[in-house]
């Protein structure tokens, strides 16, 4: 019992606080920069072409079957958070597992106008890093036409993930076998 004990103190040392962006000069904590999925460039913006972009692209990645587009914003506020080129979205609805930021048409280099986020570690916020979508001043906020919010259902379960969890599962009995006897 002792030594499990000590375990666990050794674990909550080494575990480290998580650094989150701030904005508004540190008083609020936004999260880190959401994860890039995926970028494409879609002929037409329509909400059945961009949601039936983001299936495909969940599908493919995670397995998420059950995509809703549960929001668009075409006008949105924009914070500059306290890393340089990154910028924070305040998701006023809901908490939206990804979103998509399109570019308006015509105003980058590339052609890639649609961009796919995972939004984590902090749902409430957006955080992205305007150079990934080739966007280096601050003048080019205006470029980005609107924000899609995305909310999957649950992903398909992989063997590998069933089998680790009746592994887990056998070495619990196991173990409670061991400590009966």
């Amino acid at each position: 019992m002792r030594k499990m004990v000590l375990t666990a103190i050794l674990i909550c040392l080494f575990a480290g606080s998580a650094w989150s962006l701030t904005i508004q000069s540190g008083f609020i904590e936004v999260g880190g920069v959401d994860t890039l999925l995926a970028s494409t460039a879609l002929r037409n913006s329509g909400d059945d072409t961009e949601l039936g972009w983001v299936r495909g692209v969940l599908y493919d990645m995670f397995g998420i079957t059950d995509v809703t587009l549960d929001a668009k914003y075409t006008n949105m506020t924009w914070y500059q958070t306290s890393q340089d080129n990154t910028y924070a979205i305040d998701f006023q609805t809901y908490n939206p597992e990804y979103f998509l930021i399109k570019i308006g048409s015509g105003s980058l280099r590339s052609p890639i106008d649609h961009f796919l986020f995972q939004n984590t570690p902090e749902l409430a916020w957006g955080v992205v890093n305007l150079a990934d979508l080739g966007i280096i001043e601050i003048i080019g906020l205006d470029r980005i036409s609107h924000i899609d919010e995305f909310n999957g259902g649950a992903p398909v379960p992989e063997p590998a993930t069933l089998m680790l969890l009746g592994s887990g599962l056998l070495g619990l009995a196991g173990f409670r076998k061991k400590i009966s006897k």
